[in-house]
């Protein structure tokens, strides 16, 4: 039987109908320009309504494109701003300050003339938090209170800070509070700057997105251009007003600032919370690949300033959740900064820089921070992270090491992060059901995070200042070093402190 080829069926009109068209006039290249004789529409009102919608076909889509074109930004909205009332009184309120402004400095110019010349002394900032936090002796404290001389006078009251001796050495005392938003009855803004707002948050949304893919934070890193926005947004808008202090009267005083928040446009208040909140975990993200090292001081100057302060700022701002996690919440400023430090102190490059950023007292306060986390039992994640910045930075520099072997209880929480651990291991080993449980009431430490703490102890007993601050610790090391539970490497590195300390 001869099987021949069937004849090729003529499609219907029903079964055309019922296949999805892949193609439309739009797909027909090349496309041809027709120019109308009267480009400039008269009357569009009839056609207000209708959807800014067209037919498109396979090769549309493929090449981005889609039914609707109102996501195209064509234009941005018209920045005219309103008259306001209040500008005249504001300008005239303003201009004695600027006059009397002027007569104080020729007033000043001819008293440096007259009197004695006398040098000029740098400028120190501190907040309250730092005058009663200043461990004795420490930077902070010579810095705030006097040298040791000038704070035996005044020995009678030790939180006290002598006016002659703060106006002398040119001291500016700040509010542990940064300056807020101030909130207004009604709601002044303008089209254009909800629709930048919305925008700004938009792109940093993509940004924070993107950098929560593996391969992504290697090629972020990279960006000089993306690293220099990122450094600008850490701190932005965020500043410390200084710390007024009130006269003792009890006569009201006139009302000066009336009209300020008239005068000021703070319409980006709003969208600034999410934009740092962003820029913390973008950072957070690329920081495990990001080297400074490689880029100038305009880049990575910035992003370890704000790093450092948010760190140690004192405020509720750094210390309290985001707003936007809701009520559960747990993850604030200092800990993604926290994580982020604890990345990039992994190459030594980075660790180079952060020593190296000023200023000082700074950085002796984020060790006591740092010792403080060490010794939180309840926030293990910040505990590790701790322990990893504290160990990077001791092996980075011997004056480092110094700093953050006198600190208050930093060797003792170093070892009680060891004695935890073993405990840990231990009665895990004693109760195997708990190796079944979901939520273990005790979680041992990685032999890698133990290894680090044994590291930092051992970088603060190779300076030979530190040895006295081991003394009380030598049967503790002594105890760990021998367990049969502690890793073979960590015992190596304990042994190591023993002898070091044991050569003084």
């Amino acid at each position: 039987m001869d099987m021949k080829d069937p004849k090729p069926r003529v499609p219907s009109q029903e079964t055309d109908a019922e296949k999805p068209r892949q193609a439309s006039k739009f797909d027909k290249l090349p496309i041809k320009m027709v120019r109308k004789k009267d480009p400039f529409v008269v009357n569009c009102s009839s056609k207000l309504g209708r959807l800014q919608e067209f037919d498109s076909g396979l090769q549309h889509w493929r090449i981005g494109g889609g039914d609707t074109t109102e996501h195209i930004q064509t234009h941005f909205e018209s920045k005219m701003l309103l008259p306001r009332k209040r500008a005249t009184a504001v300008a005239g309120h303003k201009k004695p300050a600027v006059t009397e402004s002027k007569q104080g400095a020729t007033e000043g110019g001819e008293k440096a003339k007259s009197g004695d010349e006398q040098p000029l002394e740098k400028s120190i900032t501190a907040t309250i938090d730092d005058v009663l936090s200043a461990r004795p002796g420490s930077v902070t404290e010579e810095a705030v209170r006097g040298t040791p001389e000038s704070h035996r006078e005044n020995s009678k009251f030790p939180f006290s800070i002598n006016h002659a001796t703060q106006s002398h050495r040119n001291i500016k005392i700040l509010e542990d509070e940064p300056r807020s938003k101030d909130e207004t009855p009604l709601s002044t803004i303008a089209d254009w700057q909800d629709s930048l707002a919305k925008r700004c948050v938009c792109v940093s949304n993509i940004i924070r997105s993107l950098s929560f893919v593996p391969v992504n934070d290697l090629e972020m890193s990279k960006h000089p251009g993306l690293l220099l926005i990122l450094g600008r947004l850490i701190l932005l808008q965020h500043e410390h007003p200084e710390r007024k202090q009130a006269p003792l009267t009890y006569e009201k005083e006139e009302e000066e600032d009336e009209g300020v928040s008239c005068e000021k446009d703070e319409w980006w208040w709003d969208c600034l919370e999410m934009l740092r909140e962003n820029t913390l975990v973008t950072l957070a993200n690329i920081s495990g690949q990001l080297d400074l090292s490689l880029y100038p001081e305009s880049i990575c100057l910035p992003i370890l300033d704000g790093l450092l302060h948010w760190a140690v700022c004192p405020s509720a701002e750094a210390q309290d959740p985001f707003p936007t996690l809701g009520v559960n919440g747990v993850l604030s400023p200092q800990r993604l900064v926290f994580e982020t430090l604890s990345k990039l102190s992994i190459q030594d490059n980075n660790v180079d820089l952060i020593l190296a950023t000023p200023p000082f007292s700074r950085l002796e306060k984020l060790y006591g921070t740092l010792v403080r986390l060490v010794g939180e039992r309840k926030i293990p994640v910040c505990r590790e992270m701790a322990v990893v910045l504290l160990a990077n930075l001791a092996q980075g520099d011997s004056l480092a090491a110094r700093a953050i072997a006198v600190q208050k209880g930093s060797i003792g929480n170093l070892l009680g992060f060891l004695e935890d651990s073993l405990a840990a291991t231990q009665f895990q080993q004693s109760q195997p059901s708990i190796l079944h449980m979901q939520n273990p009431p005790f979680e041992p430490t990685s032999a890698d995070m133990m290894r680090r703490a044994a590291r930092a102890l051992h970088a603060m007993a190779k300076v030979e200042e530190n040895h006295s601050e081991f003394t009380l610790y030598e049967s503790r090391l002594l105890d760990i070093s021998v367990s049969p539970l502690m890793n073979s490497l960590v015992s190596h590195v304990i042994c190591d402190v023993l002898f070091l300390i044991g050569q003084s």
